[in-house]
């Protein structure tokens, strides 16, 4: 590799690994942040004229309600937030109330949507010493206190409205935001192993095997049911010297693998298993006394592993990973030499969200 490319591998590098620094403030804002509210639990109550859901809510926090259409959808959101502790999912059944879920919509922003299985029906929220309380009844059975909440969807209610708490904006679609924990953006660094099966390749640079280091980068396009669907781009970089066969003179072999692919992950709390498929393309460089010769080559690759997420910090993920890569380059003079060959590796990933609408959450 020439030391111009070497130069700049080590610039985009070096980016990689500042970026954390510049995302990582999304999630830690929580907890340099003590003041703020904790979703705690969820509650209901239904009779045959109406259903009440009650939002158990610790600290201070202002409310934000409004109608969401295509399904209908009624929100609030609690502001500052600094978690959620009650159920992802809490099943209503009745009066159109399909169920009640909970997630982070942004950081210091939880949500908590009514989905409903038809028409919104008429509805009340009411705040309360322990949270809030909406209670949904047929046309003509709402409260006196009907009114304020259809001026509060009209125009949502501002967190500024309390001394001490910032407005924050609110997106018109929730599906937009995935769940909890869910980044829609990831970018890392990696190591993993290298060794080739051609004998030509052994004979110069010995069987034993090598690491090659790199940088990936990943975007969530669909989201669905905790499963997600990604583009992901990644490369590489390989050195190794040897002597050459003939002469015993030193002979420099430098690789510069890049990957395209598709994978499929299963997002949980702290456990996200992917496979994956691809394209590669290698570009590869080999010096000696008695000759320079460069040339590039491409195939095709398979890729499974985990991503292991500590507690607390999910925007922080390890990953393992298997890789086997099927490339084979032909020499000047026709012989051919396998690039590919299985890699075993681990990385860091940071996440975050960029251009959340871009993504297809269902």
């Amino acid at each position: 590799m020439k030391r111009s490319t070497l130069r700049r591998m080590i610039a985009v590098l070096a980016v990689a690994l500042a970026a954390p620094a510049m995302f990582a403030g999304t999630a830690p804002a929580q907890a340099g942040n003590p003041s703020g509210a904790v979703v705690k639990a969820i509650t209901f109550t239904a009779s045959d004229k109406s259903v009440e859901v009650a939002v158990t809510v610790t600290g201070e926090a202002v409310y934000q309600p409004m109608v969401l259409s295509n399904p209908s959808r009624f929100v609030v959101d609690v502001a500052p937030a600094l978690r959620i502790e009650a159920k992802p999912l809490t099943e209503v059944n009745a009066f159109g109330l399909t169920g009640v879920r909970t997630g982070m919509f942004q950081p210091m922003i939880a949500r908590v949507i009514f989905d409903f299985s038809g028409d919104l029906p008429d509805h009340d929220l009411r705040k309360t010493e322990t949270g809030f309380i909406v209670k949904f009844t047929r046309p003509g059975q709402a409260t006196a206190e009907k009114p304020a909440v259809a001026a509060a969807e009209a125009r949502p209610a501002r967190a500024a409205a309390q001394p001490g708490v910032q407005e924050i904006p609110i997106e018109a679609e929730s599906g937009a935001a995935g769940p909890a924990g869910f980044y829609n953006t990831t970018i890392g660094i990696f190591g993993g192993t290298y060794s080739s099966s051609s004998n030509d390749f052994k004979d110069v640079y010995g069987s034993e095997t090598s690491l090659q280091y790199g940088l990936n980068l990943t975007r969530t396009l669909l989201y669905a049911g905790g499963f997600q669907v990604d583009a992901t781009a990644e490369l590489r970089m390989f050195s190794k010297t040897g002597q050459a066969t003939l002469t015993g003179d030193t002979a420099k072999f430098t690789m510069t693998p890049f990957t395209i692919g598709a994978r499929v992950l299963y997002q949980t709390k702290y456990v996200m298993p992917f496979i994956g498929f691809g394209a590669d393309f290698y570009s590869y460089e080999e010096e000696s006394t008695l000759a320079n010769s460069s040339g590039s080559a491409s195939g095709s690759h398979f890729q499974a592993g985990l991503y292991v997420i500590p507690p607390g910090i999910d925007f922080l993920r390890l990953k393992l990973y298997y890789k086997f890569t099927k490339v084979t380059a032909t020499a000047p003079d026709g012989f051919e030499i396998a690039l590919g060959g299985p890699e075993y590796g681990i990385g860091v990933s940071f996440g975050f969200n960029l251009a959340r609408k871009a993504v297809l959450v269902f």
